[in-house]
């Protein structure tokens, strides 16, 4: 069913709608209608670069749609994710989902019961170094998550929480699946009167601690996850795309260096699983489509992305009040 070709409209196109308008009209699943952008100018140039036309009124788009695609500033997120889904659109909702919890909860119950299919752009899931080791995550135990950024205006409407963070919380939400049962956090503002720098602790109720930095003020970029598990360590470059998988077996093998360990011999393993090359925001968007024409939750739904959210937000929270 994936040939089934529906409408789509993008809301947002400044840097990253570009990306996304540029990924849709590669994808023959996809009839691109259109798109809006607040300011005439850029409706201007992106009208001329991709020959599509700008519609003067969201709603106007919307309702020649089958589903939107909102790349939009993170504040307008709520009013026209709510306008959509009113109309009965499927949407596919940049991250953060909203500005704020209390948005995404209103959006989650105009949601109930429509049949709608709503997707979250954290795009991470679709990583292709975190797809190469995603099968072999099995409750990790300790987690460490890295990223850094060099300095942009450009995003600077949310804190680095929002912005940059939470894409390593999504996916440790993801590998947790178990509910927050302590957490501390500091942050400092530097460039923003929002946090530019962030560093969080996590305690989930399963036992899995985890430590999360981000900055926006790096002088490199940097985006690195190690996970720690009973029967492996695992390192993953989401930037570069490298991948390191060490694997504790109970049984030898091909290519294995056996040890002594507390619980007998054991050994190891180096694992180097193959890191296929695609396009993390093309796949999220065949992802979207593929959910609603399958009828089935998308790969990042509204909940998880409300879960997320939760999260940002007492973090966001802990910090303020620290401050």
């Amino acid at each position: 069913m994936t040939d089934v070709r529906l409408r789509i409209g993008l809301l947002g196109a400044g840097h990253l709608g570009k990306i996304h308008l540029k990924c849709l009209m590669g994808l023959p699943r996809w009839q691109v209608v259109g798109f809006y952008d607040v300011d005439p100018q850029t409706s201007k140039e992106v009208e001329q670069l991709f020959g599509i036309p700008a519609f003067d009124h969201p709603e106007e788009l919307m309702l020649l749609c089958d589903a939107l695609d909102i790349v939009s500033p993170t504040t307008t997120h709520a009013h026209l994710a709510e306008t959509a889904i009113r109309l009965g659109k499927h949407c596919f909702i940049e991250k953060p989902v909203t500005g704020t919890l209390d948005e995404a909860l209103h959006l989650k119950s105009l949601c109930d019961g429509k049949g709608l299919r709503i997707q979250i752009g954290h795009v991470e899931r679709f990583n292709p170094g975190f797809a190469a080791v995603r099968p072999f995550i099995h409750n990790p135990r300790f987690i460490e998550a890295h990223r850094l950024s060099t300095f942009n205006p450009r995003g600077r409407d949310v804190s680095v929480i929002h912005d940059l963070m939470i894409h390593d919380l999504d996916l440790i939400c993801l590998m947790a699946n178990s509910p927050v049962a302590e957490l501390r956090a500091s942050g400092v503002s530097l460039v923003s009167p929002l946090p530019d720098i962030c560093n969080a602790r996590i305690e989930f109720e399963s036992g899995l601690v985890c430590n999360v930095t981000a900055s926006r003020i790096s002088m490199k970029q940097m985006r690195k996850l190690r996970i720690f598990q009973e029967d492996a360590y695992i390192s993953l470059d989401m930037l570069d795309k490298e991948v390191q998988i060490i694997r504790l077996l109970d049984e030898p093998a091909d290519q294995t260096l056996e040890i002594d360990t507390h619980r007998g011999k054991k050994y190891i393993r180096l694992v180097e699983p193959e890191i296929k090359n695609f396009n993390a925001i093309a796949e999220e968007l065949k992802s979207f489509h593929n959910s609603i024409v399958r009828e089935e939750a998308p790969e990042v739904n509204l909940e998880e992305g409300i879960q997320v959210m939760t999260l940002v937000q007492a973090i966001a929270s802990q910090i303020e009040r620290s401050q």
